[in-house]
């Protein structure tokens, strides 16, 4: 403890002596302005009117810019940017000089052109200088570059701009992007999505000999990371995608010497998945196998339209149904009248759900409308689950998907041992349906419309009301189980 004071006291001597030989030097300049022809000019005060002369000198030359042609230095920038980056700027206010942290120029509302249309609006620019020579009157050397609070507004066609990032001269300057926007729109200026840019650097890789960028996003409220490396000189691209929200990362390898084909590295949940793909002038073609799934498939770009058949033996529904592709269903993304696909999903069984098995789901999407119409699925051996007129419905920000099911009971004894109906309810029953609405943004569904064998009663239709009106969310295996025995109850009771 003594030698904790001790220690103190040292620092606080030091400070003290460090107060006091400011003063003194404050007390000698305040000296000199009031009267210099008192001060005594000797060897200690001649260092100090030194050391005076070569700060104000060396203040005068930082700010040396202060004094350009503001006109003249605006029209250099954007010359020296689109000459190092490709990039087309406009600026909207004058721009003004700054000496921290770093000599610099900003500017506000600073607008990018992609093909002399205006793709993004940037609230505060900065650009950085270098300090070699200020007396180069109007002339400027730039360095790095600073886009703070931008919102980009892309189509399809924009898309170029940042390709063209990753294509930069090598230089030792970084472009720098923070807390900014990119809205996607489709060909109607409709928002498909919004990607946000929490930071994100550009820059040559002197030691690698590659352009790169490193980024931190959210896209669907799911944080992410994502880092870029071209390789020029040998025509290799590679992107790492990072999410812990997720539980996914994908990487990436791409020749695009002649043809480009190259590996697709998917890990979710510590499982490893490798795609092999390759592109062509108009089409893309995936494949993928192990010892538990196949997935293919085939896109082609004009007009957009995918493909694909994705085959399991054994799939767990937690893990397909993730919080991303909820999202993305909840964002409308799919809700895209230039969008067409065709994905048949199969599998064998159903890890979370262990009695359904043979799942054969039918996704169709034409012209913005998303339909399943046509799946199916067994529960064991003595039902089959059909899907009819199955729709994805959007409206008002909501998302339902619609629809009717069909439940074919093929071995009747098997099914009422299976849901312990009660042995007074076991009649010669063929057929159920009902009508259903899921609600994506509730995570619940509605039922409507209850038949056995095309008939209904009183009590049928209250307990299905009931049901509605409760906080019961989806099924897992028990809640089903009691959910289609407490229909035998309401209708033979």
């Amino acid at each position: 403890m003594r030698k904790q004071n001790l220690s103190l006291k040292q620092i606080g001597k030091q400070i003290l002596s460090i107060n006091t030989l400011i003063e003194s030097y404050l007390n000698k300049i305040r000296q000199f302005i009031l009267n210099p022809k008192k001060f005594k000019f000797d060897k200690n005060n001649r260092v100090f009117l030194g050391l005076v002369v070569v700060v104000f000198l060396t203040l005068v030359y930082f700010l040396i810019p202060t004094a350009y042609n503001k006109n003249l230095i605006q029209a250099e920038i954007e010359n020296q940017i689109f000459q190092k980056y490709q990039i087309s700027v406009k600026f909207n206010n004058k721009i003004s000089y700054k000496l921290f942290p770093k000599p610099n120029f900003s500017s506000k509302n600073l607008s990018i052109l992609n093909n002399k249309k205006e793709i993004a609006s940037v609230k505060n620019f900065k650009i950085f200088i270098s300090v070699k020579n200020f007396f180069k009157i109007n002339q400027v050397q730039t360095k790095d570059l600073i886009l703070d609070k931008t919102d980009f507004n892309i189509k399809k066609n924009d898309l170029n701009f940042f390709i063209n990032l990753m294509k930069i001269e090598p230089n030792r300057n970084k472009i720098i992007i923070k807390d900014s926007n990119i809205f996607y729109r489709n060909q109607k200026n409709e928002v498909l999505f919004i990607n946000q840019i929490i930071n994100s650097s550009f820059y040559y890789d002197f030691k690698n000999l590659k352009n790169a960028s490193s980024s931190k996003n959210r896209i669907f409220n799911v944080p992410y990371k994502l880092t870029t490396q071209n390789d020029k000189l040998n025509e290799i691209f590679k992107f790492k995608f990072d999410s812990n929200k997720l539980v996914l990362k994908i990487q990436n390898e791409t020749n695009y010497s002649k043809n480009i084909d190259g590996d697709f590295k998917v890990t979710f949940k510590n499982r490893n998945n490798l795609f092999n793909y390759k592109i062509r002038e108009n089409s893309l073609n995936f494949y993928l196998k192990d010892s538990n799934k196949t997935y293919d498939g085939l896109i082609e770009f004009k007009p957009f339209f995918l493909e694909s058949n994705l085959n399991y033996q054994v799939l767990k529904i937690g893990d397909f149904v993730n919080p991303l592709l909820i999202q993305i269903f909840k964002s409308q993304i799919l809700n895209n009248e230039n969008l067409d696909a065709k994905i048949n999903f199969n599998v064998k069984n159903i890890y979370d759900f262990d009695r359904f098995s043979d799942l054969s789901l039918k996704l169709k999407i034409e012209q913005g409308k998303i339909t399943f119409s046509n799946s199916l699925v067994n529960w064991k051996d003595n039902i089959n689950l059909s899907f009819e007129d199955a729709i994805l419905d959007f409206e008002n920000e909501k998302i339902n998907l619609n629809g009717k099911i069909v439940a074919n009971i093929e071995d009747k004894n098997d099914f009422y041992r299976s849901f312990q109906i009660n042995k007074d309810f076991r009649k010669d029953l063929k057929k159920i349906e009902f009508d259903f609405n899921y609600d994506f943004n509730e995570n619940k569904v509605y039922f409507d419309n209850l038949r056995l064998d095309n008939k209904t009663n009183e009590n049928l239709d209250r307990f299905i009301t009931k049901f509605n009106s409760s906080d019961e969310k989806f099924f897992n295996t028990i809640t089903f189980k009691g959910f289609v025995k407490k229909i035998f109850d309401a209708y033979f009771g």
